[in-house]
């Protein structure tokens, strides 16, 4: 089967996207099918099904249109782009073109993907009578949990609490509602603790923000260590490595960082806005709803539980590879890509 991704410039496959569709392409391509990637070349191969991966790009439009017209069915991803939250950014400039131009091409494929269940529910309001499925993202690395090296490669004494957030500093992600609410336990937290701030400043005035608050706050909050982007495979020591990971995020079509840290088996708290809610609550993590008051609630929970064993973190590991592993999703994919004549 021939099968042809088209996605984003890299500028604009921010957060685990161009992860999450790179790991899609090799595992498909492990099941013996050839999968190109090419954002703006014309169609210049016979195709199973194209996949178009996110939106907002000039050139799908166009794409899909020579789709239609060579009889090759297409697959729209819009990754979390039609959220509430996406919406609102630039809603002047994004609502008249989505009616105008995004609307109808996404309309005529055989299939709107979405990655969970909230995000499907979304878009079947916009194309109520498109085939709409949804696929899960799967594991984008064959890392597994390793607490006590990681710890001893990044200086994090054995005694520590460790709370993560690795993410792209952006108001949507919710640091400072994080902050706000480590800062309300103050007098409850455990000694030592850190809290490790890892990812870019996509929004410098907001960072800023969140800065000053560390700066103002510093007797209240446990140590910071703010240390900026961390790409590829180093990024992994911080997840195997953490007590807690934290994404107190407004919005998540997906939350690819959450798997990943369950992947090496580090409970995460996230929110009630990412499709982690429903299988994430109890001994996996911790959902709260995206206010200060409610993530302060669910850290209230975690900090006095008893540290996670290696045996709690494998079997949270292997939770995540027996439901996410690409081995296992891929051919779900290749056979939405088969249905589809």
């Amino acid at each position: 089967m021939n099968i042809r991704f088209f996605e984003p410039p890299p500028a604009q496959k921010i957060g685990g996207l161009d992860a999450a569709i790179s790991s899609l392409g090799a595992a498909l391509r492990q099941l013996g099918h050839s999968v190109s990637v090419n954002a703006g070349q014309p169609l210049d191969s016979p195709e199973t099904a194209v996949h178009f991966h996110g939106l907002w790009q000039r050139n799908f439009p166009v794409l899909a249109r020579e789709c239609r017209r060579r009889g090759i069915p297409y697959v729209v991803s819009p990754h979390g782009m039609l959220e509430p939250w996406a919406r609102r950014k630039k809603w002047w400039k994004k609502w008249p073109y989505f009616q105008l131009i995004e609307k109808r091409w996404i309309a005529r494929a055989a299939c709107v993907l979405a990655t969970a269940k909230p995000e499907a529910d979304r878009l079947a309001q916009f194309f109520p009578h498109s085939r709409i499925e949804s696929l899960p993202l799967g594991l984008t690395a064959d890392t597994r949990p390793d607490h006590a090296a990681a710890r001893a490669k990044l200086g994090w004494n054995t005694d520590e609490t460790v709370l993560l957030l690795l993410s792209r500093i952006h108001e949507k992600k919710g640091l400072d509602l994080l902050l706000a609410a480590l800062a309300e336990l103050h007098g409850t937290l455990p000694a030592p603790a850190r809290l490790v701030i890892v990812g870019p400043e996509e929004q410098p005035g907001y960072a800023a923000r969140c800065r000053d608050f560390i700066v103002q706050n510093a007797q209240r909050l446990p140590r910071t260590d703010w240390l900026g982007p961390v790409w590829g495979d180093d990024r992994w020591p911080y997840f195997q490595g953490a007590d807690l990971f934290c994404l107190p995020t407004h919005s998540e079509n997906f939350g690819l960082a959450v798997l990943e840290a369950c992947q090496v088996g580090t409970p995460a708290l996230t929110t009630t806005e990412t499709p982690w809610a429903d299988t994430l609550g109890g001994e996996r993590g911790f959902i709260a709803r995206p206010e200060t008051a409610d993530i302060r609630t669910q850290l209230a929970r975690f900090f006095p539980q008893p540290r996670r064993t290696e045996a709690d973190r494998a079997a949270l590991a292997d939770w995540a590879w027996e439901n996410f592993d690409w081995a296992k999703l891929a051919p779900r994919y290749a056979a939405l890509y088969e249905g589809l004549h």
